[in-house]
């Protein structure tokens, strides 16, 4: 971690180096993409998790139970995994409250851990992460229930960040200009009407 911190550039250069001369400054730029969409999502993941540990902080501690900052904590390092982090995490405030205060306070509890899930199921992951990635809030969706049929809990944890990179350097390469050859066209040049050249070509 330390290296790749401190010499990041450095070790980004050089990977971009592996790539044929042409093809390094669509190399680098599209890396430079693929690690902004990465970033916009961590920060969307934040904002999230908080919300979710937030809003089951805030029913344990309409509720009286204790240890409501471990509770937030754990919820919020849950909210990391798409989907049902948030509802495994907040079992544990199901738990103190039927320790705490009995099952009718800790249904209460589980009620508003539902609550808090299907909030971020339904609306902070699809349309929060879908504007943070720029990525569709069905495509989000669609993204994390593929991640979960192929490879589980593992995959739902990459299946969005995955997909925003490669929707962010799909877009980037489609709207950047291809370069130009040595002999001065552009691999995009269509071929001149021979009438505009002013060559007469016989029949």
């Amino acid at each position: 971690s330390y290296f790749f911190m401190a010499d990041g550039a450095l070790i980004w250069s050089w990977i971009v180096r592996l790539f044929p001369r042409a093809g390094r400054l669509r190399a680098d730029s599209s890396g430079r993409v693929a690690w902004k969409s990465l970033t916009q999502f961590v920060r969307a993941t934040v904002l999230v998790a908080a919300t979710d540990a937030m809003g089951i902080m805030i029913v344990a501690a309409s509720l009286g139970l204790p240890l409501v900052g471990p509770i937030g904590v754990l919820v919020f390092l849950g909210a990391f995994i798409p989907m049902v982090g948030a509802f495994i995490s907040g079992t544990a405030a199901v738990l103190v409250a039927l320790v705490a205060q009995g099952p009718v306070v800790a249904l209460i509890m589980f009620g508003g851990v539902v609550v808090v899930q299907q909030i971020e199921a339904h609306v902070l992951q699809p349309f929060l992460m879908g504007r943070f990635v720029s990525v569709h809030p069905l495509g989000v969706i669609v993204a994390i229930a593929v991640g979960v049929l192929v490879a589980g809990i593992p995959g739902a944890l990459i299946a969005v960040p995955l997909v925003a990179s490669l929707n962010a350097v799909s877009l980037h390469l489609a709207e950047t200009p291809l370069p130009v050859l040595d002999s001065g066209f552009s691999l995009t040049t269509e071929l001149a009407d021979p009438s505009e050249t002013g060559v007469e070509h016989d029949d």
